[in-house]
C-alpha cells in the first residue's frame, strides 16, 4: 500500500512552493468539498512550512447561495487559523463565454 492522499499532496506543495519565502500562500476555494479538502491540506502544509495561507473566496454572483458559500469559506478558515479574503464579481456578466469570463475575473 502507497502513501495515503495527503502525503502525496504535501508532498506536491513542498515541491512546488518555496517554504522561505514570505509572502502567503494563496488558494482559491469555492466551498465545494474537494475544494474544502484542498484548504485542509494547503493549511496543514503552510503550518509544516512555517507560511502564512490567504484563502480567497470569490462570489460571482451567478448563484444565490454564493454568499453562503463564501461565507462557509470563511468560517473554514477562521477555524483553521488563516487568513481569508471574500470577493465579489460585480458588474455584467457576457451571456456566453461564461466560464471562460468567470475565471478570467477570478485571476
Amino acid at each position: 500500500m502507497g502513501p495515503d492522499p495527503a502525503t502525496i499532496v504535501r508532498a506536491v506543495f513542498a515541491r512546488r512552493l518555496a517554504s522561505d519565502a514570505s509572502a502567503p500562500v494563496a488558494v482559491a476555494v469555492s466551498g465545494g468539498g474537494d475544494s474544502l479538502a484542498l484548504l485542509l491540506l494547503a493549511a496543514d502544509w503552510a503550518r509544516a512550512a512555517d507560511r502564512r495561507l490567504l484563502v480567497l473566496s470569490v462570489d460571482h454572483g451567478l448563484r444565490a447561495e454564493g454568499a453562503q458559500w463564501s461565507a462557509r469559506v470563511g468560517a473554514v478558515a477562521a477555524g483553521l487559523g488563516v487568513d481569508f479574503r471574500a470577493l465579489s464579481w460585480t458588474g455584467g456578466k457576457p451571456t456566453t463565454g461564461l466560464p471562460a469570463a468567470a475565471r478570467a475575473a477570478r485571476h
